[in-house]
């Protein structure tokens, strides 16, 4: 076989560059070289990369003087708002964004992909050549050697083969190639043209997963264009497509263009310079058609088809507001198949495309609206609260803020809990009726009845949205609502809900969550917190790093849930819980509090869970002293029936407070949820049955502290090992007793009973 010549351009993302690097090695195919060109300004290259054989590095060069002077001129020149038009527009669609300063140095020194593409080109050496970005992947190791068998055997110029996206790595990839393949299989290689071609470039001018004959592109002098660093894929296929008589797609090839899911720390260079690429994609797609003229119609309209859509999606967040506006208009005018395009549209969208192309650019955004209005309720009259939102903007908000109304959540209002409740206890008691105690409580909750005087509204009602819009204070346990936006005056502490153990957000490689952008969503929603507290000097460091949180803001002050575990009278407390539940005197209590699994979500929002406890088991060896509490995640507390262990199992999935629980406990079982760095206060026994330990630390979510060397007892992979060291443990108490001491000092060195007291003084304090 022929060798290639992979080359990829490089920017940031040490990570995904060896990901990338590590799947052309899996090839079955081995007569490759490897050309990375590192652009300006951008990330050192990793030494594993450098010190690979297969591997060369190259740098591109700076631009001189005069290319940065001229793009300075013409960025400024395009970014001025042109006649009749206002300034950026508010987004419109799709997950919220940060708002994602420019970079100077970026724009000063980067090159872009074509040009790095062009270095690498320069350097290449193999019969083909192959582009792959660096955050890219081949999922299917036979990949480049079909595309490679059919080339030679047909003389080929080109073969192009499929293109799949993802948010995961390479080694999360779960697309089930055989039946991707199937589904998509050709009776045989198709020549790119006709219906073939309109088909393929429907959605891409990419020049992703294209094997291309070297000597092709030496002999009609194609290269990437190097003046944009954005776009230079349209002008490179349009003349490879346009000038190759000798090609075919075929469906034996996959190629995983992977999404950055973080645009805050590790964003593509297209997500940085936004406008940027909206300005090099109207250049480029000039150039594209002064060249293609008349000469092939299907280029032409796919050229067209693209622009078009490519406005669409950027006029609302990027293209508004500028002399791109007009540079789109223009463009759209000159197409005469416009009305046939417009067609795939929804109604308006229809009417928002025809505005921009008549400059009528105000109605242009109210088309934008009115789609957004319609997608997000899924048609004109959509749910309830949807209009409470509508109802919150342009009433409740207009009313005055009430600084003296304090507004309380905790897990969505699933429960009256967790240290917002020991945070509005404390000012109960310490600032009786001078604020008004506002609760978010889905179902009744006796305890919150009997605790003082309060309101109560059900999460998304119209109440809820009232007292969203309108309190000064908000303490929350969770984040709050992606859609909902901090008033100027609302001081709103967010107290999280645990010790991290389980990576967070930006520390997150992939994410399992039902939304992909939860990164951003992450960033963008922490920038509403005044505050944000934190039980120890580790928690500090992850949330800092892991939420793009100012450090200087975060509160370490402990957890005020944990407060009662060194309350005087929590012997009490504990005896009042037993009772509640009916827990026989003297029976050792054993609380099983088992996390939920990420990878067990069957559907975004819907989660299930499978307890790996052997209760029959445990009932025939410690039934006669002991029973055990169950306390599962509050995502799946309703979805276990324990009603034939009655006498032995206790429930306590629904029990509000789980702290209280703590208290009531002797020993606690548990895997990965967090509740052992707040159990580690009592320092009673602590057991791991972490049944699937292998598989989620490596697979899943990645842990924050090594569980075999730091946590405060035995990790237990089997019912036999936990039923044995329930038998043993006294013995494993002492045998783990300096570990649970460095544990406790370094988790638990913060807790000290007083931590309602001390964020209550720092946010009311200074009124009173």
């Amino acid at each position: 076989m022929s060798k290639v010549s992979f080359v990829i351009p490089y920017w940031k993302g040490p990570l995904y560059l060896t990901e990338c690097i590590e799947t052309i090695h899996q090839q079955d195919f081995k007569d490759y070289e490897i050309v990375v060109v590192k652009d300006l300004a951008g990330d050192e290259v990793p030494e594993e990369v450098t010190g690979d054989s297969k591997v060369s590095v190259y740098e591109a060069w700076p631009k001189s003087d005069e290319e940065l002077e001229e793009e300075r001129k013409e960025e400024a020149e395009e970014e001025k708002p042109g006649k009749g038009e206002g300034g950026p527009s508010e987004e419109f669609d799709g997950e919220p964004e940060p708002e994602l300063e420019e970079d100077t140095e970026v724009k000063i020194r980067s090159r872009g992909v074509g040009f790095c593409r062009n270095v690498g080109l320069s350097h290449a050496e193999g019969e083909y050549v192959y582009f792959i970005d660096c955050d890219d992947y081949l999922p299917d190791s036979a990949s480049i050697g079909s595309m490679v068998s059919l080339a030679d055997e047909k003389k080929l110029d080109v073969v192009m083969g499929n293109v799949w996206r993802s948010w995961f790595s390479p080694r999360n990839y779960e697309a089930n190639i055989e039946k991707l393949t199937k589904e998509t299989e050709w009776d045989k290689p198709e020549p790119l043209s006709d219906e073939t071609l309109r088909e393929k470039l429907r959605l891409r001018f990419s020049v992703h997963n294209m094997l291309i004959r070297r000597d092709f592109l030496v002999k009609e002098e194609i290269t990437f264009p190097e003046a944009s660093r954005h776009h230079s894929d349209m002008w490179f296929v349009l003349r490879v497509l346009d000038y190759a008589r000798n090609n075919c797609y075929t469906t034996g090839s996959i190629y995983v263009s992977r999404k950055r899911n973080d645009k805050v720390n590790l964003p593509a260079l297209s997500q940085k310079e936004r406008h940027a690429c909206a300005r090099d994609y109207v250049k480029q797609y000039r150039n594209c058609m002064e060249f293609i003229g008349d000469r092939d119609p299907i280029l032409k309209e796919m050229l067209e088809r693209y622009c078009v859509d490519f406005t669409l999606t950027r006029f609302s967040r990027i293209i508004y507001g500028n002399k791109l506006t007009r540079q789109y208009s223009s463009e759209l005018m000159k197409m005469e198949n416009f009305k046939e395009y417009k067609k795939k549209y929804s109604g308006p969208n229809r009417l928002k495309i025809s505005f921009i192309r008549k400059s009528k650019f105000r109605l242009a955004k109210k088309a934008a609206k009115l789609n957004k209005f319609v997608s997000k309720k899924k048609g004109f009259f959509g749910s309830k609260i949807q209009w409470y939102r509508f109802i919150e903007k342009h009433i409740f908000k207009k009313m005055s803020l009430r600084t003296d109304w304090v507004l309380f959540e905790s897990f969505f209002g699933k429960s009256y809990s967790d240290s917002p409740k020991y945070l509005y206890e404390y000012l109960q008691r310490t600032r009786g009726d001078k604020y008004k105690y506002i609760w978010v409580v889905n179902h009744e909750s006796e305890e919150l009845k009997r605790s003082g005087k309060h309101k109560v509204c059900k999460m998304n009602s119209l109440r809820y949205m009232y007292y969203l819009s309108r309190c000064g204070y908000r303490i929350f346990n969770v984040r709050q609502p992606v859609w909902s936006k901090k008033r100027p005056g609302v001081v709103f502490l967010e107290t999280w809900h645990g010790t991290p153990l389980k990576k967070l957000a930006m520390d997150l490689e992939d994410s399992y969550a039902a939304n992909p952008h939860i990164k951003t969503v992450f960033y963008t929603q922490g920038k509403e917190w005044n505050h944000l507290i934190s039980a120890n000097p580790f928690s500090t460091e992850v949330f800092a790093r892991a939420f793009g949180y100012d450090k200087e803001k975060i509160l370490e002050y402990g957890y005020p849930r944990n407060d009662i575990l060194y309350a005087p009278d929590k012997d009490q407390i504990a005896a009042g819980v037993k009772k509640e539940f009916g827990i026989p005197e003297g029976k050792r209590v054993i609380l099983y509090a088992p996390t939920w699994r990420d990878d067990q979500a069957y559907k975004p929002g819907a989660y299930q869970f499978t307890l790996a406890l052997d209760l029959d088991r445990m009932r025939k060896e410690f039934g006669d002293n002991s029973v055990v509490l169950l306390r599962t995640h509050y995502y799946i507390a309703d979805m276990l029936d324990m009603s034939e262990y009655e006498g032995f199992v206790f429930n306590g999935s629904q029990y509000e407070d789980v702290s209280r629980l703590y208290l009531a406990s002797d020993i606690l079982i548990t895997d990965y949820s967090s509740v052992f760095f707040d159990y580690a206060n009592l320092r009673r026994p602590i057991l791991f049955f972490a049944y699937d330990y292998d598989a989620y630390a490596d697979e899943i979510r990645g842990l924050y502290i090594n569980m075999e060397k730091e946590l405060p007892g035995p990790i237990l992979r089997t019912n036999d090992e936990l039923v044995q060291a329930l038998h043993d443990i006294n013995e494993i108490t002492e045998r783990y007793s300096d570990r649970y001491e460095e544990f406790y000092n370094r988790f638990c060195c913060v807790d000290d009973g007083h931590a309602s007291e001390r964020t209550i003084e720092k946010l009311f304090g200074e009124n009173q």
